[in-house]
């Protein structure tokens, strides 16, 4: 969600894990997937939480915290207190630090303090979130096999119409998955990759915790660049995949994350947008919505969509 998001220009929330019910989601990675609204405002995201959000009965992972939206304003800023990761502090665009330094230096005028606070476990946050979702994935998408549901290519025997099936079902970076998650999850494996995998996600989220004794809110960039044309990382897995590496860790310890649409970067003539995220205690979504409404006030959100869509 936040991804697109800051390539889109508008607004991106994930909840807290468990804030929005999963039920009737196909699931990718269970212990990582997460319903959350695309918006204009922060008023629009106000109002979609309070409709989705909430304890659901079909979805044994969903909490019971009764939401409570609002759109902030700018004096919700006078005293908030924002850590800088200064992880995601390297190998962003010059459009994006811009972007970054325009959003706290208007934090600061509006009364809000910043500083920075390093988090080194996230530099493993990209390797352990795929050796979790991956594998996760491979064992979610084995029902889809043409036997029970969903598309069936006919073969002549039951081997072969399994194999046909997941064979067009399934596009490249589907099956690439599969195949990495598969090969984690095999005998001798999954100790050195699955399981090494969730203790490094501990260690992230406890981190995030330390953080959050010192912050109301840490921003990072939602990604180190603006889009990218189509089709222009497919050739490079491993680069497509680095284009996570602000969002995966708030992923890997269930906490909730915004993306504010907060300025351009020019590309080939082009402005493209530029998302800045902000991450927020877990079951603190609304202090989220709020900073959105906030930034909406001192004039920092700029949510920006293509004419037509």
């Amino acid at each position: 969600v936040r991804q697109p998001a800051a390539f889109t220009g508008v607004y991106g929330l994930k909840p807290t894990y468990g804030r929005v019910s999963r039920y009737g989601l196909i699931a990718y990675a269970s212990s990582l997937d997460q319903i959350g609204p695309f918006a204009r405002s922060a008023e629009d995201l106000a109002l979609v939480m309070n409709v989705i959000a909430g304890h659901d009965p079909h979805d044994a992972t969903s909490l019971h915290a009764p939401p409570a939206f609002s759109a902030g304003t700018p004096d919700d800023l006078r005293g908030l207190r924002v850590g800088v990761i200064t992880e995601s502090l390297a190998g962003n665009t010059a459009g994006v630090d811009a972007t970054l330094r325009a959003t706290l230096d208007a934090l600061r005028g509006a009364g809000a303090t910043t500083a920075e606070v390093s988090l080194p476990e996230l530099r493993y946050a990209i390797a352990a979130y795929y050796l979790i979702a991956m594998p996760e994935a491979s064992s979610n998408l084995a029902r889809f096999d043409g036997m029970v549901y969903g598309q069936r290519v006919p073969g002549s025997d039951v081997t072969e119409a399994m194999t046909l099936t997941r064979e067009q079902g399934f596009g490249p970076e589907v099956q690439r998955r599969i195949l990495i998650g598969t090969y984690a999850l095999s005998s001798g494996y999954y100790d050195a990759y699955y399981s090494k995998a969730m203790k490094v996600r501990r260690l992230i989220a406890d981190r995030f915790t330390q953080a959050f004794g010192q912050f109301d809110v840490l921003v990072t960039p939602t990604s180190p660049f603006p889009a990218f044309r189509r089709g222009e990382k497919t050739s490079d897995p491993l680069a497509m995949y680095a284009a996570d590496v602000d969002t995966v860790a708030v992923n890997l310890a269930g906490l909730p994350a915004l993306s504010v649409p907060a300025g351009f970067e020019t590309v080939d003539g082009t402005p493209l947008p530029v998302g800045i995220q902000f991450i927020a205690p877990a079951l603190h979504d609304e202090r989220l919505v709020r900073v959105a409404g906030a930034l909406e006030g001192i004039g920092v959100a700029q949510p920006q969509v293509a004419p037509g869509y």
